[in-house]
């Protein structure tokens, strides 16, 4: 099967920028240094481990050159079955990895109206909107895929990560990684970006409570460990 993972899920270009500058103001502290670089670690894990069903994460430059040459027949299985969302999916895929975004958002659209319960084609039309930057779009899209599959935790990351960085509202980003610990309960990924949009909130105390909560389940984890010790 084709791998139907899209880049940039987790760790945006504008969710790195104040962490780096807070790294500068406070690079005589070097515990503070080490929480703030784990936590941007447990960040790049989040984006390239986390999978959809039986799918592989590849990186971009890799997959334009796998695909690259796989268009024509990927093409062509489309024109041969136009009716076959999995078909149109994979071409969206190889369209994606080759930089051909419009071309992808028609392939992944169509293959939403001929399968509507396809929560993973949903959250990667979402993917090709937010790079587009039709975040209201991308939002709306998120939210569909939620629907279909409530426990899937990258789709979650993807629609904080907008509300957080693109649209400036880290208390709907808080909101909705608190609707996916409401389903995926003591999922660590998920309780760490959820402190991290806290702390980009200025709401320090629930941000200690969220890093103490996972270390009740999790007493042995860095992150969090380095972050409250930070946070004193």
């Amino acid at each position: 099967m084709i791998g139907n993972n899209l880049r940039g899920n987790v760790v945006s270009r504008a969710m790195r920028v104040p962490l780096v500058k807070w790294v500068k103001e406070h690079k005589g502290n070097s515990i503070a240094i080490s929480g703030i670089i784990l936590l941007i670690i447990i960040g790049i894990v989040v984006l390239f481990a986390v999978t959809h069903e039986k799918t592989a994460e590849v990186k971009l430059t890799q997959v334009g050159l796998d695909y690259q040459q796989k268009l024509p027949e990927l093409k062509k299985s489309v024109d041969k079955t136009p009716n076959d969302a999995t078909a149109r999916k994979n071409y969206g895929v190889a369209l994606y990895a080759t930089g051909d975004l419009e071309g992808a958002k028609k392939q992944y659209g169509q293959a939403a109206k001929l399968n509507n319960k396809d929560a993973v084609i949903l959250n990667n039309l979402g993917n090709i909107y937010r790079d587009l930057g039709n975040v209201d779009k991308a939002i709306d899209t998120y939210n569909k895929s939620i629907q279909l599959n409530p426990k899937s935790l990258n789709t979650y990351a993807n629609l904080a990560n907008i509300q957080m960085y693109s649209e400036n509202k880290p208390q709907d980003a808080i909101d909705t990684y608190n609707r996916g610990l409401s389903e995926l309960p003591n999922n660590t990924q998920l309780e760490l970006l959820l402190a991290i949009a806290y702390e980009h909130a200025g709401d320090v105390s629930n941000a200690k409570k969220t890093y103490n909560a996972i270390l009740s389940h999790d007493a042995n984890n860095s992150a969090s460990k380095l972050a409250l010790e930070r946070l004193r």
